[in-house]
């Protein structure tokens, strides 16, 4: 120890070190602009040691994040409650978030369908309030309704009935077992085609008299274009006689492409 204490200080020495000011005389000339620099220092040191160690797990590899969007995505599926929509949406992102609607409006669990009504609503209001061509984008193929070169009635009408029934676009048969049906009261002009409802679907124009419901019922009206981008349309189902309600949807053409951007309850019984 003796050796390399004296060989410490003849290095010093060599450099001029015995003619440094001690550590007390270096406090005794600091003023009071050195003392701040020295705080601001200090501080500026400790924030960044803080933000290093709090924020080194932020950013994670591609990896990290698919296996993270993966479980949370595969965790929604057994229970669409654990986490609120605004919460799913900023995590999952439009895609994955379009994925977990497209499964849910799938499952025929009545305690899943239970948790996932007010769930699927809260989601497509989110991504309908969204001007950004991704979220919107997304909407429009889960409304089957991203082929521009398609009419825009039909476009609106598929938006509609799927916004209401699901992508299945089934509504249960009565309790005597008849399939519903769907009733759309059209333009003489309007273009004619394929919504994907699940049953039988009759085009009538608007005085052509229809015949008696067999089972349950969903009607639409004539499409109201208000302007050229946006459009209402009144649909009623019926699931019996003395049970239904009717709606009336509000869209909006944004991008090109129609989405729902609001619905009124004209009538419940």
């Amino acid at each position: 120890m003796d050796q390399l204490r004296s060989a410490i200080q003849e290095f010093f020495s060599q450099w001029g070190g015995d003619q440094f000011p001690s550590f007390a005389r270096i406090l005794e000339s600091m003023d009071w602009v050195s003392w701040t620099l020295v705080v601001l220092f200090g501080v500026a040191v400790v924030i960044g040691v803080f933000f290093s160690l709090s924020s080194r797990r932020t950013f994670l590899a591609e990896e990290d994040v698919e296996a993270t969007t993966d479980m949370l995505l595969a965790r929604l599926k057994q229970d669409p409650s654990v986490l609120p929509p605004t919460a799913i949406l900023s995590r999952l992102g439009a895609e994955a978030t379009l994925g977990l609607l497209e499964y849910g409006d799938r499952v025929d669990d009545l305690d899943f369908r239970y948790r996932w009504g007010s769930v699927r609503n809260e989601l497509l209001y989110l991504l309908s309030k969204q001007n950004a061509f991704g979220p919107i984008y997304a909407l429009a193929r889960y409304y089957r309704s991203a082929e521009k070169e398609e009419p825009d009635t039909l476009r609106i009408r598929r938006t509609a009935l799927i916004h209401k029934l699901g992508i299945t676009r089934h509504l249960e048969p009565n309790a005597d077992g008849a399939p519903a049906q769907l009733r759309i009261r059209c333009h003489p002009a309007e273009v004619v085609g394929d919504l994907g409802f699940d049953g039988s679907t009759l085009w009538l124009v608007p005085a052509e008299p229809a015949p008696p419901p067999q089972g349950p019922l969903i009607e639409m009206d004539p499409v109201e274009f208000d302007t050229l981008e946006r459009a209402a349309l009144n649909l009623n189902i019926r699931r019996t006689p003395m049970a239904g309600g009717g709606f009336r949807i509000k869209l909006e053409k944004r991008r090109g492409l129609w989405v729902v951007v609001g619905e009124d309850i004209e009538w419940a019984s």
